[in-house]
Formats: C-alpha cells, structure tokens, sequence
C-alpha cells in the first residue's frame, strides 16, 4: 500500500517535441542547394555549341521582320511602295521578298472593291503572311 507522501514510479522525460518548422530544414537546405547546383550546370551546359548572333545583328532583323511593308493603293489605280509608283501588273514581281511579312494596304475608303480583292489576290498568291487594310477618308 502507498502513502500519500510517498513518490510514485517516476518516468524519465521525453524529449520535447520537435516543431514542424524544425523539421522542415533541412529538407529545405537539400532543395535550396539542388537548385543552385543545377542553375549552375544549366548555364554551364547552355554556353557549349550555341552560335548566337551579335545582339546588333539580331536586333536589326527582328526590326525589319516586326515592321509590316507599307503599300498604298492610289486613287488613280496605281499603287505605291515608299516614293515609287508602279501598275498593279507589275506588283507580282515587286512582292517575291515579302514572303512570311505582315503588309499594311492602304487604300482611300471609296475604293473600288474589286481593286482591292484583285490587289489581295496577288499578295496572297505572293505569300504575305498578313495584310492589313487600312482605309483613308476619301477628300471632300
């Protein structure tokens, strides 16, 4: 029989338990040094056999290819690239770099229609990716 004053079976304490974040280290440690492992092997492994062009070079032609090709219709059936005029027979051969480009058509509101489709026509059949047809107010 026990007595009051008497101590009782004493248990040895446990370890206090860990908290989560405590746990959590160093499995962040390990992902945090993977990363910068292979960061570093990709910029390593990334330099090996690339040709790139002069960043100048690159720029230019991302320019040229981002600009779309200005071709006006005029009011007297002919048509304009920059200051030169020509007939709409000779736009076929005028049009054999424009393959892929985006082109802006510019033609005066009261344009005939069959002009302009006869003018798609050979823009498409010249392969322009994408023509864009812009309509100017025709004078009062």
């Amino acid at each position: 029989m026990r007595l009051s004053g008497e101590p009782g079976i004493r248990l040895p304490r446990g370890r206090r338990p860990r908290s989560l974040d405590d746990a959590l280290l160093p499995l962040i440690n390990i992902v945090f040094l993977l990363m910068v492992f292979f960061l570093f092997v990709g910029r390593l492994g990334g330099e090996r056999g690339t040709a790139r062009a002069p960043v100048s070079q690159s720029r230019e032609a991302e320019a040229v290819a981002a600009s779309p090709q200005q071709l006006e219709l005029l009011p007297d059936g002919r048509l304009q690239i920059g200051s030169e005029r020509f007939g709409e027979a000779e736009l076929a051969g005028r049009i054999g770099d424009w393959q892929g480009r985006s082109v802006d058509l510019r033609s005066s509101a009261d344009a005939p229609a069959e002009r302009v489709l006869r003018v798609l026509g050979v823009l498409r059949a010249g392969g322009v990716g994408e023509v864009r047809l812009l309509t100017v107010r025709a004078r009062s």
